[in-house]
């Protein structure tokens, strides 16, 4: 029969008090760092049973992040996974990738699949998601387990790591009025997700403290490639045209870009246009698209740096809402620029 081992074993082979031994096991009280380690030393070698959200993070092989999304086809999602992936080489850190569903999960579902005994951290990525959905998920979860978002809200209550999307706007109009675009337009995105208005803003008003600028077409989308070839229609309806078009995701983009092309414009002498996110398609599609480009693996490695830091820190966590903005820049390409001069301009960075 195996002895079981008990706090007392632990006491004599790290030549601890047994209160010591209890207080560094469960995570209350104040040790030093010193003595916390040799505690769990001791406790993994005698293989005393110790939960994952216990252990030292200095103490842990490899730290597992659920990486949680509501999974879409297309290349954004796996844009995406492919930074946090990048991003957690020569670190500790695993993310896997937990998509849930698109018809019944409750935020109370998503605490469940995030699962403190067997994750060290989570990091959300549900743009619908609103405040009370964030605070349900924080009610299920332990205070000390780390979970931070990726997507704004109007609202924060979880910490946020995000792009500064408003910013991602601001460049665009930038870049049309430096192309001298005197009417522009916008295929919004989603009145629901805070992402796109931001990114709305920040173009809108960029137009409006310009001089010579103009906003003459305003089209409402959804970040799909239907949605975009629709706007194109109603583009072809309008009396007042733009010169150029910002359409506020790549996947609107391309549907625009596809209805406009067969339909025998020219692009971008016809109309410009540039979307948002700098998706692989953007460098290899004709024309090539100019786009806000998202750093995922910089997101990546800012996110997990901050989990990282809270696993330190092994403190509960009060969410303030506190946001970090990841920088955007705009790669121009040629479906706004002449296409005589694309090959000086086309991996042109504008700040």
């Amino acid at each position: 029969m195996i002895k079981k081992v008990t706090l007392k074993d632990i006491a004599e082979d790290s030549g601890l008090s047994i209160s010591t031994v209890s207080r560094a096991l469960t995570r209350t009280g104040k040790i030093s760092k010193e003595k916390e380690i040799r505690i769990f030393e001791s406790a993994q070698r005698l293989n005393y049973p110790i939960s994952t959200i216990q252990t030292p993070i200095e103490l842990k092989k490899t730290i597992k992040i659920a990486l949680v999304t509501r999974h879409y086809t297309g290349e954004f999602f796996a844009s995406l996974f492919e930074g946090f992936d990048k991003s957690a080489k020569n670190t500790k850190a695993r993310i896997s990738l937990i998509s849930v569903s698109h018809h019944s999960d409750t935020p109370e579902d998503v605490a469940v699949e995030i699962n403190p005994s067997y994750y060290d951290a989570a990091i959300i990525f549900l743009p619908d998601y609103r405040a009370d959905d964030y605070l349900a998920i924080l009610k299920k979860i332990p205070p000390e387990f780390p979970v931070v978002s990726i997507a704004p809200i109007a609202n924060p209550v979880m910490d946020t790591i995000t792009f500064d999307n408003y910013r991602g706007g601001f460049l665009v109009a930038k870049h049309f009025e430096d192309m001298s675009f005197k009417n522009v337009g916008i295929i919004e995105g989603p009145t629901n997700k805070s992402e796109a208005m931001l990114r709305k803003n920040g173009f809108q008003d960029y137009v409006r403290a310009s001089d010579d600028m103009k906003l003459v077409w305003d089209f409402s989308g959804d970040y799909s490639l239907e949605k975009g070839k629709v706007a194109y229609l109603h583009y072809k309806k309008a009396v007042v045209k733009p010169d150029a078009i910002f359409c506020s995701n790549d996947g609107t983009t391309i549907g625009f870009l596809h209805a406009a092309i067969r339909d025998g414009l020219s692009i971008p002498e016809d109309v410009a246009v540039a979307g948002f996110d700098n998706l692989p398609t953007c460098d290899i599609y004709t024309p090539s698209i100019t786009s806000v480009n998202t750093p995922y693996e910089m997101l990546g490695k800012k996110t997990i740096e901050l989990i990282l830091n809270r696993l330190q820190d092994n403190a509960s966590t009060n969410h303030s809402g506190y946001t970090s903005l990841v920088p955007v820049t705009l790669s121009i390409r040629e479906s706004t620029t002449e296409l005589i001069n694309c090959f000086s301009t086309k991996y042109k960075k504008l700040v």
